[in-house]
């Protein structure tokens, strides 16, 4: 949808007359798109946020698209990791499909919108409202769909009629309902049938299961129930508007249930029905939950669409001649990591992350890394949830949690593990965050949990002579690896003689930022001894490079571990966390380019490439850590905007055919060099598969955080942009980089070889804006925008005062 069709939609909700049964029209209230949404023409594929969903307490369902116009709750094993989860004991599908008929074209599957020259897209994609928009011969359509309730899936489809000609349009709503995984005492099938008050189809499993009902604001013109997919899809095709007689079906099959309407739009007009399935334990409840759902559905929307509008007003957004797919991608990412952020319950008394969407749970090392993506857009839950992880924890050590306290990551010897440090670089963010916006009081309430996190790691999960190590490979996150020299590659294999380089190094930083975070939170008789113990772990971590490449090292022999023709990523942490001393650093240089030649695997996981372009930056490789992120967006946001579902993977079996299939439009687990047939990218909608935004700004528009901690208000704009995208006269920007109360927009433009002009517009500034190169001169200055022309891989600073 371009923007004057927004702009049509808008302006006729505002005086909207619905054609309803009787003689006077009715009005119903406006609902108007939050305006910091950019508009775009998105995939029609994602998700709606259901945040009662959780993996123990309360496996409500994830509520997920299905083609080419509907949604649903998906309430049992989904085909990918994680998918399978703590197994819902009623589990089933439940869709509401959507089919138009307009004047004898119909809209019943993806091939008909191909049939008819249509192109289907979603102009709002957010995890409040998602909508399916479409042209058709002077017919504009919008089907919104979103979630007044957790029992309740809502669907306000508007049509606007711009022709000088009457139109009639029939819209098939349908309950597909079934399809249960497994059997439970009382799953003997399915049933449904007509309700006249209110008017409704009622689904209902015998002898035990949940109720639904399916109905509308308006009454419907027919209804009708078949347990048959060829005659389901004969009475869509006829737009068929006779009525049939209830029928029940016995399991594991299914029934479709259709409530059709009649809509007439004369000339120059508009209508909408809102729809709405509902569910509950009984028929009574179903039906209530369906009356509120219509009753109070728009104010719910209306209180979600506000949500949606202050998170836009501050989520940095690409400018300028960025590819589509990339704009579009950062939606996609921004509402994905949304989403993973799951609101208070249980032993949680406070926003945490839940990793990915199905199967919840909390794990430090993917909070880590999805907070410090979420910090730029919205830095104030990022903080609450970073608080909360380790606040709510039951143990010291954050062991990896589900809602209801239980643990599930359980070494060999029985040890509850949580990720090391250097999973997600915790203390990196939490700095990267301080940093950022200097929020001491967050500090200082953040303080005793780091306090007690370290003092655990030096008390469990040190040696004998001081060496960490992880207690098993689960808790280093890199379960499984040859590195913890296990022959049986079992991940909760004992592996504490493994002195781990990359957590003596991730200790080393986590010290230093501690002996900060101790003045900052006011604890002053606590800095030195961090200053002391952060020394001790740099020289440890220094005496651990071998023949010019960082070891671990094998306690029983004192000797290093060095395997033939293996080289681990997380072996660069110490140069990723600034401890690597300068002459290491130098022999480091030409591994970074193995990794270039040999990305399989380590530049495919966020958090590996998130500590391979951390330690290429300091080592003054900008421009490579930029090509290997701008090569991740190229490959990742094309898939991310897809227009068509992929196959499952190697989960084929776990969906009935028709719904066996993974979406665009959400990220997933991992970043897929190639997208292979069997795992097209780990678990769909997880968080860190969303995070590529974070090392975008940090890498590729290069503005980052100084690293001394002082009190100076200053930041560096690095700019890195990659060859691909350095084509004269063309302009590369970004919106919201905030920063201690001000708010930046960057824009690049590219004036010739390495020279760009850059624009950067402050906003908030209590002085005016100097910004000095890389030996201190002075560049430029103004008050609230400034302009100067810099060199491509050049590092600038950005002061306030």
């Amino acid at each position: 949808m371009t923007a004057p069709r927004r702009a049509v939609l808008v302006g006729f909700l505002g005086c909207l007359v619905v054609s309803h049964a009787g003689p006077e029209p009715t009005r119903v209230s406006a609902v108007v798109l939050p305006p910091s949404f950019p508009e775009d023409e998105y995939t029609p594929h994602g998700y709606l946020d259901n945040p009662y969903h959780s993996a123990v307490a309360n496996r409500s369902g994830i509520i997920r698209s299905v083609p080419p116009l509907g949604f649903g709750y998906w309430c049992r094993r989904l085909p990918w990791p994680y998918g399978e989860g703590a197994l819902r004991s009623v589990n089933y599908l439940s869709l509401l499909h959507l089919s138009i008929d307009a004047d004898g074209a119909r809209f019943h599957t993806a091939d008909d919108f191909e049939a008819n020259g249509v192109k289907l897209v979603s102009t709002y994609h957010t995890k409040t409202l998602f909508s399916y928009d479409w042209q058709f011969h002077g017919l504009s359509f919008s089907a919104r769909y979103f979630l007044p309730a957790e029992d309740s899936l809502a669907c306000l489809l508007e049509i606007a009629n711009t022709g000088s000609t009457a139109r009639v349009v029939t819209a098939h709503a349908t309950h597909i309902y079934g399809f249960p995984e497994r059997g439970w005492w009382g799953a003997d099938g399915v049933t449904a049938r007509h309700a006249r008050s209110p008017d409704a189809a009622i689904s209902k499993i015998w002898a035990y299961g949940d109720v639904f009902a399916l109905g509308a604001d308006r009454p419907s013109t027919a209804h009708k129930f078949t347990g048959s997919e060829a005659e389901w899809t004969e009475w869509i095709t006829a737009n068929d508007l006779s009525s049939r007689a209830p029928v029940r079906v016995a399991f594991p099959d299914h029934l479709y249930s259709v409530q059709s309407y009649r809509l007439d739009l004369p000339a120059r007009s508009s209508t909408s029905i809102r729809l709405s399935l509902s569910r509950g334990v009984s028929e009574q409840d179903a039906i209530g939950t369906h009356e509120s759902s219509l009753k109070d559905g728009l104010d719910r929307l209306r209180a979600g669409l506000a949500g949606d509008e202050r998170f836009y007003q501050g989520a940095p957004l690409l400018l300028g001649d960025w590819p589509p797919e990339w704009k579009r991608g950062w939606v996609y990412d921004w509402e994905t990591l949304r989403m993973t952020i799951r609101p208070p319950v249980g032993i949680y008394k406070h926003p945490w992350d839940g990793m990915q969407v199905y199967t919840p749970r909390l794990v430090l090392g993917e909070t880590a890394l999805d907070t410090m993506c979420l910090s730029y857009a919205d830095g104030e839950l990022a903080k609450r949830v970073l608080h909360g992880t380790f606040a709510d924890s039951p143990a010291p050590n954050v062991p990896c949690t589900r809602e209801d306290g239980s643990v599930n990551m359980i070494c060999a010897d029985g040890s509850e593990a949580g990720t090391a440090p250097i999973w997600g670089l915790p203390f990196r963010v939490i700095r990267s965050i301080y940093l950022r916006d200097g929020d001491a009081r967050w500090i200082g309430a953040l303080y005793p949990h780091l306090k007690k996190f370290l003092e655990w790691w030096l008390e469990n999960r040190t040696d004998e002579e001081g060496w960490f190590h992880s207690k098993c490979s689960w808790e280093s996150g890199q379960d499984a690896s040859k590195r913890f020299l296990v022959a049986t590659a079992d991940p909760g294999a004992v592996a504490d003689f493994v002195r781990t380089v990359d957590i003596e190094a991730a200790m080393a930083e986590a010290m230093t930022n501690m002996a900060l975070f101790a003045r900052v939170a006011g604890r002053t008789e606590d800095s030195d001894r961090w200053a002391a113990l952060a020394a001790d772990r740099v020289a440890r971590t220094r005496r651990m490079f071998v023949d010019g490449w960082f070891r671990d090292f094998d306690a029983r022999t004192g000797e290093p571990i060095i395997l033939k023709d293996y080289y681990d990523v997380m072996m660069l942490t110490p140069a990723a966390t600034g401890v690597a001393a300068a002459d290491q650093m130098a022999q480091l240089a030409p591994m970074f380019g193995y990794f270039q030649k040999n990305p399989k695997h380590w530049l495919e996981w966020p958090a590996f490439v998130f500590v391979y372009t951390e330690a290429a930056w300091n080592a003054g490789l900008r421009a490579l850590a930029s090509e290997t992120v701008f090569g991740i967006g190229n490959r990742i946001y094309s898939r991310w905007d897809a227009r068509a579902t992929r196959p499952p993977g190697r989960h084929e079996a776990a969906l009935p055919a028709p719904y066996n299939y993974r979406i665009p439009g959400v990220a997933n687990e991992f970043w897929p060099l190639e997208l292979e047939a069997d795992n097209p990218g780990g678990a769909e909608h997880y968080g860190w598969g969303a995070t590529l935004p974070a090392m975008v700004i940090r890498n590729v528009i290069g503005f980052r955080e100084q690293g001394d901690g002082t009190a100076k208000e200053a930041f560096w704009l690095a700019p890195a942009l990659p060859a691909a995208l350095l084509q004269p006269g063309r302009t590369y920007g970004i919106s919201n980089l905030r920063f201690r109360g001000t708010r930046n927009e960057v824009r690049y433009q590219i004036l010739g070889g390495d020279r760009l002009m850059v624009r950067l517009i402050s906003r908030g500034a209590r002085g005016p804006i100097r910004i000095h190169d890389e030996a201190g001169a002075l560049v430029a200055s103004g008050a609230e925008e400034v302009r100067f022309e810099a060199r491509n891989g050049a590092v600038y600073e950005v002061a306030f005062q």
